[in-house]
């Protein structure tokens, strides 16, 4: 049947309500509403035209239905369970809730509230009308108002206009569309379509759509939904006190929303719900006023007496404290629903005819979509989550809430999406069930760092052995730097890259940000699946030009998602190799951030756009330039309405997106528990706190990071704490937190009892999800990375100055470590000319046996004033300033060679101080040239012709000895001067009579000798290999 057809029986079957006086007035209010945006004479004018036009595109309900409406697209796991549907808000129109399985009160509120007038108007509330549109023509054009639609013109907007206004996400529905000739246009259709609805079906007809259309908050659409929902029972059963709550929550669903307004304990306006045993909390604030105001207009209305309204208000009205959302909302939400709208975009699903958008058909073909999801596995996930937030919250976490997303890294395949604590549960806004926590943008302090040092190493030719100047507290920009460690210093001096990382200290990873360049690093992040990150963009849209980056973004700076880290440590689990599915976003997609709109900034239209993209952007159809091609993937499957299978998908794409040996190099440290010698070290079970997970007693082969979030006003305040990692077979991000950006207790003085929860969550999640793995047959014994490793990387021995566990460093010290053998390392020593007889720069002053070649630790170009005090405080020799002036640093004065000693004599000397001074010693051994030494002084303190030690020659046989002096600073190791004397046992004067005898029958004359540093026998380091 045609649809003229169609609308002539429907009219054959009613009384119209007068064609004529309808038409006049439709004139009038048309020309009304018309006036204040395009004058009284063009408005009286075109109304006719302007009607008929509207009319003739005009449709009944159920043939509108029919024509985008197959059914709705019902999403499976991958095992076949049923998740939900898409939301379709027109899904309820096709099999209603009759009328007669409503409550009257229901009806009665809902009228008395919406359009008192609904049972007598023609379609339009004519004293609203006119009213808006007075307040239209006097406020400068429609849209500026305060509105005036009847129940009708309100089912039309939603199933004609705005389609998907429960999930607003179509442009009709913005603010800017209500707006100068789109207002009008708009609000001429509704009126139109309103008057043709009236004449096409009874009132009843039209109540009952509207009131199994309109959302009542929480996901609930219709009536039948949000009765079950709250209240537990059919929206037959609800008494007037329920009804009346129900019919105030569509105008302003988020103030009013039932269990946003909640009774809390006395004394703690901001703890959780007062519920009850049977799992109830009683309605209160803003939520109750409205309710009573329902009532009060009810009563106004006569559509109840005042004993009964009287007799509601004082009902204690309770609801549910426990949502019941469909099974994976968030996923469905965030990850599905995207995906397949992207995937009709594309053309690789049909769009529907009739179809407003790719977002309608999507929702409306009646596909059968099969998922990634594991949703028992899932499931178990959300148990785990909320057992360990109860555990930490009991030792004293204020954390109240987590997240946790796994992905598979060789297929990029979603296995478990875990967004929040409690999906349900909305009351306690730490927890905010109805919040996707890994889609949502958070700071993930140091887990971010994996990113800086891979930039650090491919960027830049660096290693884990490299080292880093650890200057901590290191200011910057009134702020400190600061690491995260016990005692004092808190530094390793001159730290690996290894044991910065390992360790998770913040001073070199700021240092290797800045170093490699932020830009460099967020190029980086980009390239490894991060998609939030760009300099001046807010990925929140309030004010884009505020975000900026520097190296603190190492340090917790960043904006991202969880399901993002997850993703880069997919990334990072395939040597640098991203497996996914494409992204289908068109390439005038990807935009400059200067070309967005900001909610803080911009104003009206411009607001109503920056709304707008923000959606879009955090369902991924909008991207920023230099970010990833390839997204997880989500939809295995899709089949019609008839069965047909029209989309597989195929093997996942793959893309190498950073260097193979550049990122072994990271892995080796993320995945060696000995690189975390500074806080954990290595762990045995999953019940301890260090960072190794296991499956039994099985060690899984895999890396790790924490992080932790330090609060906006303090770096004492935690925010949030983060710990991702992954294995071959799991890559996972673990978010730890409040839902109201509240701070968790953390730190020494609550027993880090926020990160000691995200530590043993996550160990425990991963041996559960391993277990899950062995038990479908995935492995046996869980798979090391000795295959992945690349061919560029080679365990070689190299010359490292650091100084990290009270190493003794100097640039003669070797050590074994990774590095890659396609490129080249600078050396990060420097040569320096030095006079040896005080150990400053060689100068004119300086004779040729006095120069030698000695090298030192290159300083850093930022802040290095923090290096030079570090290394005067941790006595590092660094290169000396000063030129020498020829004076000697240390001097004996008391002792000329060849002097004989045959009484007890003191020895006088000298030991300045040209850099920073260690130590200094007196020794004397037999000979000329002696091979073992007695010391017969010490200090530690620069000393100015000064008793330095004594000689009593009745300890000694009488011959020819050697006095030497040398001391120890952070310039040179070694310097020293040496005289040779005899000594003789009694007689004779000190230092006169007789003969001295000098070896080799040499002249005697005054001299001092220099010794070169006596290499320290090397010291070799080799990292654990990693799996």
């Amino acid at each position: 049947m045609s649809t003229l057809q169609h609308r002539r029986r429907l009219r054959q079957r009613r009384q119209s309500k007068g064609g004529a006086g309808m038409r006049i007035a439709l004139f009038l209010v048309l020309g009304i509403a018309a006036l204040g945006a395009l004058g009284a004479v063009a408005a009286v004018g075109t109304v006719f035209a302007v009607y008929q036009n509207y009319a003739d595109e005009y449709v009944p309900i159920e043939d509108k239905l029919r024509q985008t409406q197959i059914g709705l697209t019902e999403i499976y796991d991958r095992n076949g369970e049923r998740l939900g549907a898409l939301p379709n808000p027109d899904a309820q129109l096709l099999d209603p809730v009759t009328l007669d399985r409503i409550s009257k009160w229901v009806i009665e509120a809902t009228v008395s509230t919406e359009d008192n007038t609904f049972w007598d108007n023609p379609g339009i509330n004519f004293a609203g009308l006119a009213r808006a549109a007075w307040e239209n023509y006097a406020g400068g054009g429609i849209g500026s108002g305060t509105g005036g639609s009847s129940i009708t013109q309100q089912l039309i907007k939603n199933v004609y206009i705005c389609p998907n206004i429960a999930t607003e996400t179509s442009a009709a529905c913005l603010g800017a569309a209500r707006e100068g000739k789109a207002g009008v246009d708009r609000k001429l259709r509704e009126i139109t379509y309103a008057l043709e609805l009236e004449k096409d079906y009874p009132k009843e007809k039209i109540l009952q759509w509207y009131l199994n259309q309109i959302s009542y908050a929480d996901r609930y659409i219709g009536i039948q939904a949000a009765a079950q929902g709250y209240f537990h029972k059919d929206a037959a059963d609800l008494t007037l006190a329920e009804a009346s709550l129900l019919a105030g929550v569509p105008q302003y669903p988020t103030l009013y929303h039932p269990r946003l307004n909640c009774a809390k304990p006395e004394g703690d306006p901001d703890g959780e719900c007062v519920i009850d045993a049977q799992g109830r909390t009683v309605v209160v604030g803003e939520a109750k006023k409205r309710q009573e105001d329902v009532l009060d207009l009810m009563v106004a209305h006569n559509r109840a007496t005042a004993e009964e309204a009287a007799a509601a208000k004082a009902e204690p009205l309770y609801v549910y404290a426990a949502s019941n959302p469909i099974k994976a909302a968030a996923f469905i939400d965030n990850q599905v629903q995207p995906r397949l709208q992207r995937m009709c975009e594309a053309g690789i699903l049909p769009k529907l005819d009739g179809a407003k958008d790719c977002a309608t058909s999507v929702a409306s073909a009646g596909y059968k979509v099969t998922t990634t999801l594991d949703a028992a596995e899932t499931e178990i996930a959300l148990g785990m989550l909320r057992d360990y937030v109860a555990d930490g919250l009991k030792n004293g976490c204020e954390c109240y809430n987590a997240a946790v997303v796994t992905i598979e890294p060789s297929s990029g395949q979603v296995i478990v999406y875990a967004p929040n604590r409690d999906p349900s549960y909305r009351s306690d806004r730490r927890v905010a069930g109805e919040i996707d926590q890994l889609n949502e943008i958070n700071q993930p302090g140091s887990s971010f760092k994996p990113a800086v040092y891979l930039t650090w190493f491919d960027k830049l030719n660096k290693a884990p052995m490299s080292i880093l100047w650890d200057t901590s507290p290191l200011p910057v920009e009134g702020t400190e730097i600061v690491n995260p460690r016990q005692g004092e210093p808190k530094s390793e001096g001159l730290i690996t890259a290894r044991g910065a990382l390992g360790g998770s200290q913040n001073v070199g990873a700021f240092r290797a940000a800045q170093e490699a360049g932020v830009d460099n690093v967020i190029e980086m992040a980009k390239k490894l699946g991060i998609t939030t990150l760009h300099q001046r963009f807010d990925p929140t849209f309030r004010s884009h030009p505020d975000v900026t980056y520097g190296a603190s973004i190492a340090t917790g700076g960043a904006n991202i998602r969880a399901i993002d880290m997850a993703f880069m440590d997919a990334t990072i689990s395939n040597m640098g190799v991203m497996i996914g599915t494409p992204n289908l976003v068109p390439k005038d997609k990807y935009i400059d951030p200067k070309n967005l709109k900001s909610t803080a900034l911009d104003k009206g239209a411009d607001y109503e756009l920056a709304q707008q993209q923000a959606l879009d952007f955090a369902h991924g159809h909008i991207r920023l330039p230099g970010t990833r091609e390839l997204d997880p993937v989500v939809v295995l499957q899709v089949t019609d309405h008839d069965g047909n299978v029209i989309y597989q998908e195929p093997e996942p794409q793959k893309r190498e997106v950073v260097n193979a040996g550049s990122v072994w190099l990271l892995h080796s440290i993320m995945s060696d528990c000995t690189a975390r010698f500074i806080i954990w070290s290595c762990g045995g079970s999953n019940n301890d706190l260090a960072l190794d997970f296991f499956l039994g007693g099985t060690k899984i082969p895999g890396g790790v990071k924490t992080g932790t979030q330090q609060g906006p006003k303090s770096a004492v305040d935690t925010l949030e704490t983060w710990m991702t990692g992954y294995s071959r077979y799991a890559a996972t991000a673990l978010w730890v937190g409040n839902a109201t950006n509240e701070l968790v207790r953390d730190g020494p003085q609550y027993n880090y009892a926020a990160a000691n929860t995200t530590v043993r969550l996550f160990k425990n999640w991963m041996g559960e999800y391993h277990r899950y793995l062995r038990d479908k047959g995935v492995f046996s014994t869980p798979a090391g990375f000795d295959s992945l490793r690349p061919r560029n990387v080679a365990q070689v021995s190299f010359i490292s100055p650091n100084t990290e566990r009270k190493g003794p460093g100097g640039c003669d010290q070797s050590v074994t470590g990774w590095r890659r053998t396609d490129v080249t390392y600078a050396d990060e020593c420097e040569e320096k000319e030095i006079d040896s007889r005080n150990g400053q720069l060689a100068s004119d002053s300086t004779p040729a046996q006095f120069r030698v070649k000695q090298k030192f630790p290159k300083l850093p170009s930022f802040k290095t004033e923090a290096a030079i005090e570090l290394a005067k405080q941790l006595k590092i020799a660094i290169a000396p300033t000063e030129r020498s002036t020829g004076v000697a640093a240390v001097v004996l004065t008391s002792l000329s060679p060849g002097k004989t000693v045959n009484v007890q004599t003191n020895i006088v000397g000298s030991v300045s101080n040209p850099g920073a001074l260690k130590s200094w010693k007196l020794e004397i051994g037999q000979g000329s040239n002696p091979t073992e030494w007695k010391q017969i002084g010490e200090g530690t303190n620069p000393v100015t012709d000064a008793v330095l030690g004594s000689i009593n020659p009745a300890e000694y046989a009488a011959g020819v000895y050697t006095v030497r002096l040398t001391a120890d600073d952070s310039i040179v190791r070694g310097l020293s001067t040496s005289v040779t004397i005899n000594i003789q046992q009694g007689g004779a004067t000190p230092g006169g009579g007789g003969t001295p005898t000098v070896p080799f029958g040499s002249t005697p004359r005054p001299q001092i000798t220099p010794q070169l540093p006596v290499p320290n026998t090397p010291v070799v380091r080799t990292p654990t290999p990693p799996n």
